[in-house]
């Protein structure tokens, strides 16, 4: 069965989120964001066994201040809702098992057709009658009421079998992964099924080649002799009293003490699994995990067993290409996966809209995704699906609950086409929203670009407070430096520079940026590709007010002009001369500035970094720093840390 989604309220960091969730949903963001909570309350919702003991602790409840209290907290929430993504999906026991539990809801895509879905929501709140914390644990209908008959407190258990949750953390102990007590390795073990005839013939020459080791050694020998005096003490057997088990003699023993060898790396010797590194040991037990699903887990549980796996940073101790090579591994295991990361690298191959970005803002935890669509409620007429039926895949409308969905940006002519249609009626409202939230949804040539220039060279920017946007590699290179001057290094303050015309569109970015809630401001050279940019921005939904704050124009055509008329005249005279170039000042003695730029951008990148190194040369200080400039950097890392 599939989790299709997650509510939370009131427990730790996280007030009030919904998650939807995917095959493979990736949650990233800043360290105590609330991954970690997330990940734990799917764990305590669904890892109970018994559904009136409650595994929460006072401080798994939300308060608001140091002086908060669990007991007078609103009480911890936490709903799992499960849904089929087509119809007959789940396999027909399911419902035969289940019961009443399963509850029919009509199917978006077909409203002829139905889906199953079942929804159980977890309750936990301070009881002053009863002097402690109480649990209630319920399945609910389509309205989210509660099912409250006997048929359906039955079914918890049987429910738990069908959805088994499996965590592994961070930090995966290898010992504990492969003892002969472990939920993986030790079921291995357990399972393992040797004929009896085999199995006697087995332990027949275990006992041979225990007695063979004990009589090539005389001293062995001599010290069973001795040991023989205890029934001389003891009333026990007259018969062999005392013998050495010089190696286990029952293939039960032998097999909880079996262990995973491996060789290194140019090396014939094998070393138990405790002996390699920290990486190798990480992987072992994810590929321990990937072999249970494959072989255990129906055997285990159900047939009909689906498994939920939550796992917490498997990228750690793996270097860059393991960390790639292991995100394709775990998309391969057979069953639905929660992951939360911190690895550039490990995101890199990964579907953009799996990612789910934890954000923390005060004492509370909010989270981002992307959208693949934008719905608006309005009254179906003729002229509506006509305009649908022209538009093919891009707009879809169902009659029955009367939502109109839009798959793509809506273009300016459809703008027109809908807001004509119902010009002052009340969906007006809900035209002009849903032509707004259109522009969020990602074009396939955006996410083509993303896909190129983010996850596969530039991950880290998932990950950063907030994001600086300059046009080229020489705003790159000189914001850095300018950044270090001014004593504000931009990565201690977790932000990220986004060269964005070597990196696809400005508006790819800024759609990102406001989907997943980071903080930015851009600068822009005051040219026809600077209008352009601020078309591309107003088109995504910000008002000229808005853009206002967030963009700053050179007042100049381009970043090196800009400087030139910025006091770096004789730093860029030098780097011209030093190229070869013959610069001369007119009869006032006054070079000319914009002749100056074109020739050091002719090698913008390396003539950018020849400033920096005359600069630090120098020993310039924060007073060269253009006002503009200097402004921006400091408002950027303002809003990032907030």
């Amino acid at each position: 069965m599939f989790l299709k989604e997650v509510r939370i309220k009131n427990f730790r960091s996280l007030k009030d989120i919904r998650v939807p969730l995917s095959k493979n949903t990736i949650l990233i963001g800043e360290n105590n964001s609330g991954k970690t909570a997330f990940l734990d309350a799917i764990k305590l919702g669904l890892g109970r066994s018994n559904k009136r003991v409650s595994p929460f602790n006072e401080y798994d409840y939300y308060v608001n201040d140091e002086k908060g209290e669990p007991k007078n907290s609103d009480g911890i929430t936490i709903e799992f809702i499960f849904r089929e993504e087509k119809p007959n999906q789940w396999p027909e026991k399911i419902p035969q098992i289940l019961g009443e539990i399963v509850q029919p809801i009509m199917w978006e895509e077909d409203e002829e057709e139905a889906i199953n879905q079942i929804w159980l929501r977890v309750n936990s709140k301070y009881d002053e009658s009863q002097k402690d914390f109480i649990i209630e644990t319920d399945f609910l209908n389509t309205e989210g009421e509660s099912l409250s008959g006997k048929a359906s407190n039955s079914k918890y258990n049987d429910f738990l079998q069908l959805t088994p949750v499996f965590y592994l953390q961070a930090l995966r102990d290898i010992h504990d992964t492969f003892s002969s007590n472990s939920p993986f390795w030790g079921r291995f073990l357990k399972k393992v099924n040797i004929p009896d005839g085999k199995l006697q013939n087995i332990q027949d020459s275990l006992s041979e080649i225990n007695e063979e080791i004990i009589n090539s050694d005389s001293n062995l020998k001599e010290m069973i002799k001795s040991l023989e005096n205890i029934h001389k003490v003891l009333s026990l057997n007259d018969k062999e009293v005392v013998s050495i088990n010089a190696l286990p003699l029952k293939t039960w023993d032998i097999l909880s003490k079996s262990q995973v060898v491996m060789k290194g790396k140019g090396s014939n010797v094998n070393f138990p699994l405790d002996r390699h590194g920290q990486g190798t040991q990480s992987l072992a037990t994810l590929f321990l995990f990937q072999a249970y699903i494959d072989v255990l887990l129906k055997t285990t549980f159900e047939q009909e067993t689906e498994a939920i796996l939550t796992l917490e940073e498997p990228e750690a101790h793996l270097h860059p290409q393991a960390s790639r090579s292991l995100a394709s591994k775990i998309n391969k295991i057979d069953c639905q996966k929660i992951i939360s990361t911190h690895s550039p690298y490990f995101v890199q191959n990964m579907n953009l809209m799996d990612l789910r970005l934890f954000r923390k803002t005060g004492s509370e935890t909010l989270v981002h995704s992307l959208i693949d669509k934008a719905e608006a409620r309005v009254d179906g007429k003729d002229s509506l699906l006509k305009f649908i039926k022209a538009k093919g895949n891009k707009f879809s409308f169902n009659e029955t609950t009367n939502t109109l969905v839009a798959f793509e940006p809506i273009s300016e002519q459809e703008s027109r086409g809908l807001n004509g249609m119902y010009k002052g009626t009340e969906f007006a409202e809900a035209i002009d929203n849903l032509i707004v939230k259109s522009q969020l949804i990602l074009t396939k040539e955006e996410k083509n670009d993303l896909f190129t220039f983010v996850q596969r060279t530039r991950g880290e920017l998932f990950f950063a407070r907030g994001w600086l946007l300059a046009e080229g590699q020489t705003e790159y290179i000189l914001l850095q430096y300018f950044s270090e001057i001014l004593d504000l290094p931009l990565d201690d303050y977790g932000i990220s520079i986004i060269d964005y015309q070597n990196n696809g569109s400005p508006g790819a970015f800024i759609k990102l940026a406001k989907l997943l809630d980071f903080p930015w401001l851009l600068l822009s050279d005051n040219d026809d590709q600077g209008e352009s940019t601020l078309s591309q921005i107003k088109k995504i939904g910000y008002i000229q007010e808005e853009i206002e704050q967030l963009v700053s124009m050179l007042p100049q055509k381009d970043f090196e002009t800009y400087l030139a008329n910025q006091g770096f005249t004789e730093e860029y005279k030098a780097i011209a001369i030093e190229n070869g170039y013959n610069i001369s000042e007119d009869a006032l003695g006054i070079l000319d500035k914009d002749e100056l730029a074109e020739i050091i951008k002719k090698d913008k990148v390396g003539n950018a970094n020849r400033l920096v190194e005359i600069l630090k040369e120098r020993k310039c200080n924060s007073e060269r720093v253009p006002k503009l400039i200097k402004d921006m950097i400091e408002r950027c890392v303002s809003i990032s840390n907030e």
